[in-house]
């Protein structure tokens, strides 16, 4: 599958898009659904969700996961294990557990909020800065010792192709390891990509590693014993049904808040009901939140077979295929190409939609929105966008097609 992704990326770069016809006919564009997804709209500058790009129609909406309550079940997921192995965990004894940080993206509410949830738990920070946090933390183990926590170093992994660069973390990582060597302890990353190029420069050591999404190939790692311990699960089934569930509704004719009730606290029109994970609607910010999981080798397993929610078995009624534009800020991306963009594709039948894939550069807001065109012939726009601040880009062009 995962083979096939990558000719789809390719193909999606350098054709571009492929345009369908078939739209919702004499609807203006920007009175069709547009939904957010995987970056959050936000104001520049900050970390607060831009109300102004969510607010934007009535059909607005983001669908992802809690990133303020996953970054602290990071944080308690690596505290639970420093308690329970720190006297191994301090590897040159001097009674101080060290750790380094891999931040994924500065700009990004998702990595910031898993670096304040990590800085927060250890007691090092209360920020998400890419500068070593300053604040010294404590943790008593399970046998009654009390150890430092302090963080080393910590860095934004981005390189040319944009941020959360696999390969910028397996080089910093080795410029760490040469400075710092067995005064770390552990390893915290903001994603799994980040974290496996990390552990490729531990030169035969186990370095407990901590990551982020649940990729099956850092399952493998987690299930094979060494120094990947645990990652968190964004529970990627119900972020993409999350998304599927609210344009299902809409053309199945619900309105206000059958739009995000039907298909997840109650079954849709066609009796399907969202079950692999709780998904919470926050009115403030119109974001439907999957909530997180902590994965380690006692459910690797578990995770890694990737069931289907058993909650989606039936097909919708509606025998018009609707035409879905859905892009993607990088062809490069872990989460998204391993894990998200297959599951959209495994749930697509039941809904009976049809998807024009836009695949960006990880970099360049134009290029998706070079190919963000002939936006009257879809039904509908699912946008993941390469920085958290362009969320009006996206309305100003559905504006103008209208």
């Amino acid at each position: 599958m995962k083979k096939k992704l990558v000719s789809i990326a390719a193909l999606a770069l350098v054709a571009g898009v492929v345009t369908s016809c078939g739209g919702t006919s004499g609807t203006p564009s920007n009175e069709k659904p547009l939904i957010f997804y995987n970056r959050q709209p936000l104001k520049a500058g900050t970390s607060d969700v831009d109300t102004s790009v969510m607010n934007w129609s009535d059909l607005t909406f983001y669908g992802g996961f809690d990133a303020v309550a996953g970054g602290e079940t990071q944080g308690q997921m690596i505290v639970d294990y420093i308690k329970e192995h720190a006297a191994e965990m301090d590897r040159n004894g001097d009674g101080t557990i060290g750790y380094v940080l891999a931040i994924g993206q500065n700009s990004h509410n998702d990595s910031m909020a898993r670096t304040i949830g990590v800085r927060t738990a250890l007691g090092t920070g209360t920020t998400a800065d890419d500068t070593t946090a300053t604040g010294t933390g404590s943790i008593t183990a399970n046998d009654g010792v009390t150890y430092t926590i302090k963080e080393l170093a910590t860095q934004e992994m981005r390189d040319a192709a944009g941020p959360w660069s696999q390969t910028v973390a397996a080089s910093t990582m080795a410029g760490w390891i040469n400075q710092y060597g067995d005064q770390i302890d552990l390893v915290v990353s903001n994603n799994d990509g980040m974290a496996e190029g990390m552990i490729g420069q531990y030169g035969g050591a186990v370095i407990p590693t901590f990551g982020y999404d649940a990729n099956a190939s850092t399952l493998e790692l987690i299930l094979q014993g060494g120094s990947m311990k645990g990652t968190i699960s964004q529970n990627h089934h119900a972020q993409v049904l999350t998304v599927l569930e609210v344009l299902r509704n809409y053309f199945d004719g619900a309105t206000g808040a059958d739009l995000y009730t039907k298909g997840f606290t109650t079954p849709d029109a066609s009796g399907n009901q969202i079950k692999s994970a709780s998904v919470a609607y926050d009115s403030t910010t119109k974001a439907l939140l999957a909530e997180n999981g902590i994965v380690t080798i006692d459910n690797a397993q578990s995770v890694l077979n990737d069931e289907a929610d058993p909650g989606i078995v039936n097909t919708t009624s509606d025998t018009e295929t609707r035409q879905i534009l859905w892009t993607v800020y990088s062809a490069t991306d872990n989460f998204l190409n391993q894990s998200y963009v297959p599951t959209v594709q495994r749930y697509l039948k039941y809904y009976n939609f049809e998807v024009t894939w836009v695949y960006g550069d990880g970099t360049a807001e134009s290029s998706i929105t070079n190919n963000f065109v002939n936006l009257e012939n879809y039904d509908a726009y699912v946008v993941n966008m390469v920085e958290t601040t362009s969320g009006a880009l996206y309305q100003d062009l559905l504006d103008q097609a209208s």
